[in-house]
């Protein structure tokens, strides 16, 4: 009997480790934290006394073994993606990362700069195009790009950061053709380029427009009036931009702009101010729910998704920066 007991639990520990080791090709979206950014930026001559907490919300994403796959088909909070079916498949994770660390600390530099306009201060961005780091395989501007190529206008428009040319690129229409005129070299060159749909990282996530391609600032570079420091290094990308830039504007205004409440929210903002949307919504409003978020402020593109999942949760759809702080006041 004892080695009947012996064999059978020697074979669940078997399987148990055979399900973490073996790989699958998908991908697990969870809701990841939710930061009290006053913890976590540190703004020269401001104060972090708010009654309230303005919190900054997260996803998770990592590679699934069998046994992470089989609790995510069973966890509602997460999403299960197959690595086919998004960006993911033709890069590794790692320059996946490392080009999202490019992107949040971008997001970063113009949170810093969209706060301090709205305190009355005259920061200044400026970087020298944008900088072609790879071009997806599918990509329409595959053999009319190349890795190290430089753009700096889109339909003659100048463009000089990474957040510029995303923001415009958002605002055109699905299959439009656009003229990219680029630095390759020491020579200028044009090209015409049609707009695609983005791959998705999930059925439930936004769908974005692109040309296929990621990129950076190049020489990107910022004069600030006063020091802030922000300590996000495990964030990345840029929907993350909104909630650092309300937080510095919290700390160097007089009125507390949380009214004591705990406000969570997500969204990509631009140097103009504007909000477009993010991905990930689900996932992100649970994780505000789990630390008992009062207001969830979501791109107004996004409302009907995080409805869904709010629950009874405030939420406050915004187009820009300027919105948010007069929705906010009057909560």
């Amino acid at each position: 009997m004892l080695l009947f007991f012996k064999k059978y639990l020697l074979l669940f520990f078997l399987i148990i480790i055979l399900l973490n080791i073996i790989p699958t090709n998908y991908y697990l979206l969870a809701p990841g934290e939710a930061l009290n950014l006053s913890e976590y930026i540190i703004v020269e001559n401001g104060e972090r006394d708010a009654q309230g907490k303005i919190l900054l919300t997260s996803i998770t994403m990592l590679r699934t073994n069998l046994w992470q796959f089989i609790y995510g088909i069973f966890d509602p909070s997460i999403d299960l993606v197959k690595e086919s079916e998004q960006l993911l498949a033709e890069i590794s994770y790692e320059d996946y990362l490392n080009i999202s660390s490019q992107i949040m600390e971008e997001s970063q530099l113009i949170a810093k700069i969209v706060a301090l306009r709205k305190a009355g201060y005259n920061p200044e961005l400026a970087g020298q195009g944008v900088l072609v780091n790879q071009i997806l395989e599918n990509s329409p501007a595959n053999k009319k790009l190349l890795p190290g190529d430089i753009i700096v206008k889109i339909n003659d428009k100048p463009v000089f950061t990474i957040e510029e040319f995303s923001t415009y690129i958002q605002r055109l229409s699905l299959n439009q053709n656009i003229k990219i005129t680029f630095i390759r070299g020491n020579s200028l060159f044009s090209t015409i380029i049609p707009l695609i749909e983005l791959p998705d990282q999930s059925e439930h996530m936004e769908k974005k427009r692109g040309i296929g391609i990621y990129a950076s600032t190049k020489d990107l570079e910022c004069k600030f009036p006063i020091d802030i420091k922000i300590d996000l290094e495990e964030i990345k990308g840029s929907s993350a931009g909104l909630m650092i830039a309300l937080e510095i504007l919290n700390q160097l205004t007089e009125n507390d702009l949380s009214n004591g409440l705990i406000i969570a929210g997500t969204g990509n903002l631009g140097i103009d101010g504007k909000i477009s949307k993010v991905e990930g919504i689900k996932q992100k409003i649970i994780s505000a729910k789990r630390k008992k978020a009062d207001v969830f402020i979501v791109p107004k593109d996004n409302y009907g998704e995080a409805n869904r999942y709010s629950q009874g949760m405030k939420v406050i759809p915004v187009e820009d920066f300027d919105e948010v702080i007069v929705k906010l006041i009057r909560l």
